[in-house]
């Protein structure tokens, strides 16, 4: 017949003691894995926590045992206990890790970054916050950003707010790397045709002419009026996904009038338009030299 002893006070004291010793390694090992966003540290922190209440459970139990003789079980009993704990911890670590291998959205890391878009410096610049993914790698996140911005900005100025928001995003603690990407409000009229773009795509529908392409034809087609004198730029811009519209800045003689500039404008809308590539031409006149002459004229 087995006799279960009785437990002495050397063994209730042992108990005491790692309870203090296990919970104090344990919230030095928790600090460092969250400095670190490490789960194999943070896991072994949950170690020592889980130590520390069993050493719990065995406190009461020795105690139940010496003074209550009627309790002796109770030891037993606390056994089984701190196996349900420590598989209750071991379930709660897998499922973080198995959360990291799928990709699944940090969601805490997710509202901050949400926080630091709509409450920033760029903050007025975005009118619609679309979606935000935070996904870890390692102990390290990857942050994707979709944002809408106000219409009518140009290419510089959304790229300019992409990049600071891109900087201010990666100032959050493990943040190795961040996308963003901004459309343009609705209100700019930009209709993309999801079909036609997989079509283009898979090559059934011809490519739209590249930027170059585009610049080289409204350079030569400019080129070709002996009243400009100059290109300063050419911009091109593509709508509905397939259509090519141009901006370009010339410069004519100051001395031209201005209904003569106008008419040489409107012949170059004309003359650019029925370029196969090109759907809509605009033509803008470059005045900087006339008011420089103006200048130097009033100083003289």
């Amino acid at each position: 017949n087995l006799i279960q002893k009785v437990p002495t006070v050397p063994a209730l004291i042992m108990a005491g003691i790692s309870i203090i010793s296990k919970e104090w390694l344990y919230r030095i090992t928790r600090r460092v894995g969250e400095a670190l966003n490490s789960q194999v540290v943070i896991a072994n922190a949950w170690h020592h926590r889980s130590d520390a209440y069993s050493s719990i459970l065995a406190l009461v139990s020795i105690g139940l045992a010496m003074y209550v003789p009627g309790l002796i079980a109770a030891d037993a009993a606390a056994g089984i206990l701190v196996a349900g704990m420590i598989c209750m911890t071991g379930a709660e670590i897998f499922g973080e890790s198995v959360k990291q291998l799928t990709d699944t959205n940090d969601e805490m890391l997710v509202s901050r970054v949400d926080d630091i878009i709509r409450n920033g410096v760029d903050g007025g610049d975005v009118v619609e916050v679309n979606r935000i993914r935070a996904r870890q790698v390692g102990s390290n996140s990857i942050v994707d950003v979709s944002i809408t911005t106000h219409e009518n900005l140009s290419s510089t100025a959304t790229r300019a707010i992409e990049e600071r928001l891109r900087w201010a995003i990666m100032e959050e603690p493990g943040v190795i790397d961040v996308d963003v990407h901004s459309t343009p409000a609705a209100g700019s009229g930009e209709v993309v045709c999801p079909l036609l773009a997989t079509e283009v795509a898979r090559g059934n529908v011809d490519l739209p002419p590249s930027t170059a392409t585009v610049e080289e034809d409204v350079r030569r087609v400019v080129g070709k009026n002996s009243d400009v004198l100059s290109i300063e730029s050419v911009t091109v811009n593509y709508r509905d996904t397939m259509l090519v519209d141009v901006d370009a800045t010339i410069r004519v003689d100051p001395a031209s009038t201005v209904a003569k500039a106008n008419l040489i404008a409107a012949d170059l809308k004309i003359q650019l338009e029925k370029e196969n590539d090109i759907d809509t031409a605009s033509i803008y006149l470059d005045l900087n030299e006339a008011a420089n002459l103006l200048t130097l004229q009033e100083g003289v």
